[in-house]
């Protein structure tokens, strides 16, 4: 009886330890996703007259795969946890006189995650206030897809190219001996 009871004690002790184990090859670290969305604003047939109220359109998407982050790739089958900490934003490829009335940054299946106005060459970078919520939900989906897909919205005034990078500052989890 006594032997019994000692082999259910070892045997919860063993059980109990299996996770204390698992836990101590958990591996936490920080990295920046980032991604480059390039934008084309081009001429359009009869080009009219440009406004604040009656701007040019545009729209781009791109993925941002998890596998492209040289930190996150050794990991990328073991993440247990992903926290996306902040975004900042940069638009390069401005000239003067060129400015982006509007432009907002959505995430496929959560919805519109942030918005900026007035976007010049001077006024470029900026880390927008950005719900915790919708970055939780970012996470999540980045996850368990392994990817996101970012759409850029907008208007501007006038044909233009230029390029908006996006920063994730990321801390990712993962199990170094799953």
């Amino acid at each position: 009886m006594k032997t019994r009871i000692t082999i259910i004690i070892a045997s919860l002790l063993l059980l109990s330890a299996c996770n204390w184990f698992k836990d101590l090859g958990e591996v936490t670290f920080s990295t920046d996703l980032t991604l480059d969305l390039p934008v084309v604003i081009p001429p359009a047939k009869s080009m009219p007259l440009v406004t604040p109220e009656a701007p040019l359109e545009f729209s781009s998407s791109a993925d941002l795969m998890l596998e492209d982050n040289t930190d996150i790739e050794p990991y990328l089958s073991k993440i247990r946890e992903i926290d996306l900490k902040s975004l900042e934003v940069t638009v390069s490829g401005l000239t003067t006189g060129q400015e982006i009335y509007t432009m907002s940054l959505s995430v496929e299946g959560i919805g519109t995650i942030c918005t900026q106005t007035n976007i010049t060459s001077t006024a470029n970078t900026f880390t927008p206030e950005v719900s915790a919520t919708l970055l939780d939900q970012a996470a999540a989906k980045l996850k368990n897809d392994k990817k996101i897909t970012a759409v850029i919205t907008g208007s501007a005034n006038s044909v233009m190219a230029f390029t908006v990078s996006l920063t994730f500052d990321t801390e990712v989890t993962a199990g170094a001996l799953d």
